[in-house]
């Protein structure tokens, strides 16, 4: 399992990746194009074990484009044997209102590596060098840019938190932080959301060994430890949704970073997708409070 202890030749790399702003390095003027309206798919050449492999990426953005205007993107990264077209349906409604752009990314080998998966490529340059791509793009914002994981996806949402400061917030679907890869003193603060089921046997709720081969936390800790690395020190408030699920809100960090939490009742490893009124549309919402007003 990476760390955020690195050494040598990777670390370097990693680094320089992980730390530099996505808005540093600028296309030129005739580099720019304008997005195309639908879906679009690009491809990112990246080295994996000696070869050069080219890596899918979808653009899913609404039907019409309005040329003047700049949308926000939310990466989707799908699980573990998951694709990334499966995110073109659950999205397709929040994505014809015209309010972000999808980005979904193709996971080397259906997986992303978190050290315990058959992937064995750096995803987090393969993120950097899609934000790199997408700056082409006249109609794409990468400032204001979140990501959304599931399972393995949600693992690897945690660690581009952990490691790089692309995303102003993350959504962590069924999965809690690693033991061994935890928020440190470079870790930039960040708002999180992570939706859990109490009743889930591959990220146990209450952390400890997972059949994947990690070794998860429990899930309120989880939770709290992304609040307290935000500077939040009070309790949360807790509450019961509509739903009978149990919701831990913190609030007041620096920055006016939010960490939220969902215990989903009697429920496992997913199938809860239209849980409180949809949980895309509850993400959404979420990624909508992190953006100040004014859009900056």
């Amino acid at each position: 399992m990476p760390t955020i202890l690195f050494n040598g030749l990777r670390s370097f790399v990693l680094i320089f990746f992980a730390f530099s702003s996505p808005n540093t390095a600028l296309p030129s003027r005739a580099e720019l194009k304008d997005l195309r309206g639908g879906v679009t798919r690009i491809e990112v050449p990246q080295i994996v074990g000696g070869n050069t492999i080219r890596r899918q990426v979808l653009i899913h953005a609404p039907h019409s484009i309005h040329k003047q205007v700049r949308y926000p993107v939310v990466f989707a990264l799908h699980g573990n044997g998951g694709r990334h077209s499966n995110f073109l349906r659950p999205l397709q409604p929040l994505i014809d209102k015209g309010t972000f752009v999808g980005i979904y990314p193709e996971g080397h080998r259906r997986s992303w590596n978190l050290g315990k998966e058959a992937s064995t490529a750096d995803d987090i340059a393969f993120i950097a060098a899609i934000m790199q791509q997408l700056k082409k793009y006249r109609q794409l914002d990468t400032s204001r840019a979140f990501v959304l994981g599931v399972s393995n996806g949600a693992g690897m949402a945690h660690q581009l938190a952990i490691e790089t400061d692309y995303f102003r917030a993350i959504a962590a679907i069924v999965s809690h932080l690693n033991a061994l890869n935890l928020p440190g003193d470079q870790t930039p603060e960040v708002s999180v959301l992570q939706i859990s089921g109490d009743r889930d046997k591959i990220v146990p709720y209450d952390g400890g060994d997972s059949p994947t081969g990690h070794l998860f936390l429990p899930a309120e800790v989880s939770s709290r430890l992304w609040a307290r690395h935000n500077g939040i020190e009070a309790p949360p408030n807790i509450t019961e949704t509509r739903d009978g699920n149990l919701r831990l809100s913190y609030r007041g960090g620096r920055n006016d970073t939010t960490v939220i939490h969902y215990r989903l009742h009697d429920h496992g490893h997913g199938g809860f997708d239209h849980e409180e009124g949809g949980i895309y549309r509850l993400i959404w919402r979420f990624f909508q409070q992190q953006i100040p007003r004014g859009g900056s």
